[in-house]
């Protein structure tokens, strides 16, 4: 009897045990399954990120403003002399005599109409350097022009697009516009140095000039599709199960709302819409990746959105929206405090009643009386104090012109296209603190000792290089002389190799191409690693094998990304396949014919990579990994039935090494290459090698009028340098 009672409880036990046991299994296969529910690859989408609750804000009725009782009666008064000057200084970049009597003896309100019709109905007609479409990208292969050590000359490039930028500051006759685009500039900040892509630096320069007149809500929904600004705050890291929060974060906090008027899943909701956002890194032009945004609709404010659409309909209606742009124009252009309750309220309903269109966002604050009546109230950055001085004289003192104006202004503390972080410069009493109003004074002095007299200036240099220089003439021969059916390649870069290529579970040679020609189509960029994975110790090996991933070629490789992978590190897409022969050959088969063959003839090209061992050290000092290229190398040439008589593959230019470089081209990147001279750069076509104080009497002005109208001194125009080193200078 007790043998039987054991062996029913003995029984029981391992009953509860399995019961036990089979809830545990299934708990953990629907926790899996919930985790990874996120990437289904065939074609590849992310099926689940759940929208998080969001709460419906508050109504703002200390926002709340008629129009119709707003007083304009000050705007009935006539501008004299000296208001004409404040009204130039502060709507414009310094204060060009001439521009003053555009102002002078009209009424505020048909001055202000002329100010915002010439802005509304300005066309930006920068001219960019022609790099900017011509050239290339680089930044897709910096890891194998870190190997080959290769400078590519950045700052360089940077340096054009910011004299360019300056050049046409001061030349232009709608200053109005240059004044704004800085201070946009300012508000959607970037900085370069974070992450070095030039061509996505300048396409974030042409949205903020697209929209520095345009419509602000517009101008919001390019920012979110701005190449610069996706990098800069790593969107393109970004996927629905993992999603970023900076570019979410700072778009309510720094470009919309202001802080305090979101909650936090307001932001991660907009981050997993936003997890999409991304480039191609070849191009460095904006992409969306559908496969990495969630399928879901999401929560803002507590309305519910599917689409860039719906979202800033639900933004524009929040009971705050408007008042943080109201307050940085109002800080911008009136005084440093913060607006008056009943101007904020009817800045705020003038921007809304205007559809938040920028001309009229600007109309609104040139009519508050406070504008007319604060003096000295705003401090002026190291670019107004500099360029703006420059500006007014059409002087900019040194022989080149922009090359010291901009050392000045870094000395000062305000490097143009290199803010310190995402919230911008530092502002009004923050650039005179220290030491700063003493070095201001000095540089400004220095620079501007002489506008009366006439000094030599230097002769720019002739900097034709694009059009005739050998290089780029030797490679337009060398693509049109490729037969159609051969891979012509301008260069090869190898990057990131291990050490212990033998040893890794999954080692590979990555492998960059630029500029490729092939069966009559072109590449800007590729890349693509050359690796196996024989010590893995499972039994789905692919052994040899390529590896490609989305967004790393341009035109795009592969048409069938069936089967394909989700790399989190690199948050996209990847494929691989044994190649060129092995046990998982599928994959490769489900491309097109043009894709296998490229394929295979890229495999083929790095026979020029083992032939030029002087170029490619860190390859040919990794003898596993030469020896594992050597064979693949061998593989597909018995595939294509390589036959040495013909040229299959060519390149054109390899790596720097000046020691082995006889009669061997030297792939360039800098700006040479594409026309320009870096010297060359700092010189201004605008200004004059003097001031000719005699246009002051033409307009019936002196220098202490124009430079300090509100202190009015009466010091000789000789004596111009006790106005500009005046602490009152430093002031608007």
């Amino acid at each position: 009897m007790e043998r039987q009672k054991l062996i029913n409880f003995g029984f029981k036990s391992h009953k509860f045990v399995l019961l036990n046991l089979l809830f545990v299994i299934i708990f953990l296969i629907l926790t899996f399954n919930t985790l990874n529910a996120r990437t289904t690859f065939k074609g590849g989408i992310i099926t689940q990120s759940k929208s998080l609750l969001t709460k419906e804000p508050k109504a703002r009725k200390d926002l709340e403003y008629d129009l119709t009782q707003f007083n304009d009666s000050h705007l009935n008064e006539t501008i004299n002399k000296l208001d004409a000057v404040r009204l130039e200084r502060r709507t414009g970049i310094g204060v060009p005599p001439n521009r003053v009597n555009l102002h002078f003896n009209k009424t505020r309100k048909e001055a202000i109409e002329n100010i915002i019709s010439e802005f509304k109905n300005y066309k930006d007609n920068i001219n960019w350097p022609l790099w900017t479409e011509n050239a290339i990208p680089t930044s897709f292969m910096k890891d194998g022009l870190r190997k080959a050590r290769i400078n590519c000359e950045d700052q360089s490039f940077l340096f054009s697009l910011e004299t360019t930028w300056l050049e046409k500051l001061v030349s232009s006759k709608t200053p109005q516009f240059e004044r704004l685009a800085i201070f946009w500039l300012n508000h959607f900040s970037v900085n370069f140095n974070m992450y070095k892509q030039k061509h996505a630096f300048y396409k974030h320069l042409k949205i903020i000039r697209k929209n520095t007149n345009g419509n602000f809500l517009a101008f919001l929904e390019d920012i979110l599709r701005d190449p610069a600004m996706i990098v800069y705050l790593n969107n393109e890291k970004s996927f629905a199960r993992n999603p970023n929060e900076n570019l979410a974060r700072e778009f309510f906090e720094l470009f919309s709302l202001g802080e305090g008027n979101y909650g936090e899943n307001d932001i991660k909701n907009l981050a997993r819409h936003l997890s999409g956002n991304s480039i191609n890194f070849i191009t460095e032009d904006f992409h969306f990746y559908r496969y990495k945004q969630s399928t879901e609709k999401y929560s803002a404010f507590g309305k519910n959105y599917e689409n860039n659409k719906d979202f800033f309909s639900i933004l524009k209606n929040h009971p705050s929206f408007g008042e943080f742009i109201a307050k940085k124009f109002y800080k911008e252009y009136v005084e440093l405090n913060d607006p008056s309750k009943e101007d904020l309220a009817y800045l705020v309903n003038y921007f809304k009643k205007h559809n938040y269109e920028i001309p009229e966002m600007l109309r609104g604050v040139l009519n508050l009386k406070k504008f007319w009546e604060s003096k000295l109230s705003l401090v002026k950055s190291p670019l107004e104090l500099f360029y703006g001085t420059a500006r007014t004289f059409n002087f900019g003192g040194g022989l080149f012109g922009h090359s010291d104006l901009i050392n000045y202004m870094i000395d000062s503390g305000q490097e143009l296209f290199n803010p310190p972080n995402i919230a911008g410069w530092p502002t009004g009493k923050m650039w005179l603190g220290g030491q700063k109003l003493e070095k201001r004074i000095k540089n400004l002095n220095e620079n501007f000792k002489n506008i009366f007299l006439k000094p030599k200036k230097m002769d720019k240099k002739n900097s034709a290089f694009f059009n005739n220089n050998k290089y780029n003439k030797g490679l337009e021969q060398f693509f049109k002389t490729a037969k159609h059916d051969e891979l012509a390649i301008e260069s090869i870069l190898v990057g990131y190799i291990p050490k212990d290529f033998d040893k890794r579970r999954y080692p590979s040679i990555r492998t960059y191409f630029y500029n490729v020609k092939f069966m009559g189509k072109k590449w800007k960029g590729i890349e693509i690693e050359f690796g196996t994975d024989v010590n893995n110790q499972k039994d789905w090996k692919e052994l040899n094998r390529f590896v490609l991933y989305d967004g790393y070629s341009y035109p795009q490789i592969i048409n069938n990304w069936d089967r394909s992978w989700f790399s989190d590190w690199r948050a996209t897409r990847g494929i691989s396949s044994s190649f060129p022969t092995g046990p998982k050959m599928k994959k490769f088969y489900q491309q097109n014919k043009e894709t296998r063959l490229l394929i295979k003839y890229l495999l083929l090209s790095m026979e020029h990579v083992l032939e030029k061992k002087a170029f490619y050290n860190h390859l040919h000092n990794n003898i596993a990994a030469k020896s594992f290229l050597e064979n693949r190398v061998n593989e597909v040439k018995k595939i294509l039935n390589y036959n040495d008589s013909n040229t299959h593959t060519k390149v054109f230019a390899f790596p720097a090494n000046y020691a082995s470089s006889k009669n061997v081209n030297i792939f360039k990147c800098g700006i040479e290459r594409h026309g320009l001279n870096y010297y060359d750069l700092g010189f201004s076509n605008t200004f004059d090698d003097n001031f000719d104080v005699t246009k002051l009497s033409n307009f019936k002005i002196n220098l202490s009028e124009l430079l300090l109208p509100d202190l009015n001194l009466n010091i000789d125009n000789i004596n111009y340098l006790q106005l500009l080193t005046h602490e009152g200078y430093q002031l608007k």
